[in-house]
């Protein structure tokens, strides 16, 4: 019975030594590169400033008769900020709570009514801004510019 083990130890050994003498090594993969290239890579960052208050024409007025009111803020005219492609108008109420969001591309986005409503619901500074964006095409993502802010005291 011991022959038969040594039958196959010698076909074995003589195998690992062979493959020894071969140079032949077991190892994970390895690659070499010899070869360098580069690439420019075009970065840049812009910031998006408030519109000039000198450029921008706005309309605002706390209307009252007796005990009802309306609050109106309108947007005539503004010029377009640097790296913007979109301008939008934003109105809060004296409470901070906003009450419209217009794109000052549209005629409907240039102004605000806050309807008929009893004095002491509009008493109190209502804030607007208009601000510029970059709105990146093709998606969801925005950048905000500084706002350019300004008041409506009703009392």
């Amino acid at each position: 019975m011991h022959g038969k083990g040594i039958i196959w130890q010698v076909p074995a050994t003589i195998l690992a030594a062979m493959l020894l003498l071969m140079g032949v090594h077991i190892s994970p993969a390895h690659a070499k590169f010899n070869d360098t290239a580069s690439g420019a890579m075009a970065v840049g960052a812009a910031k998006i400033p408030a519109p000039a208050a000198n450029t921008v024409t706005v309309t605002k007025s706390c209307d009252s008769f007796l005990w009802f009111g309306q609050a109106k803020i309108s947007v005539s005219s503004f010029t377009a900020v640097a790296h913007a492609n979109y301008h939008e108008l934003k109105v809060m109420d004296p409470d901070g709570v906003v009450r419209f969001t217009g794109d000052l591309s549209k005629a409907s986005g240039k102004s605000y009514g806050s309807g008929v409503q009893s004095t002491s619901n509009l008493s109190g500074t209502w804030t607007y801004q208009i601000r510029g964006y970059y709105k990146v095409p093709n998606s969801t993502n925005a950048w905000a510019g500084t706002p350019l802010t300004g008041t409506l005291n009703c009392p």
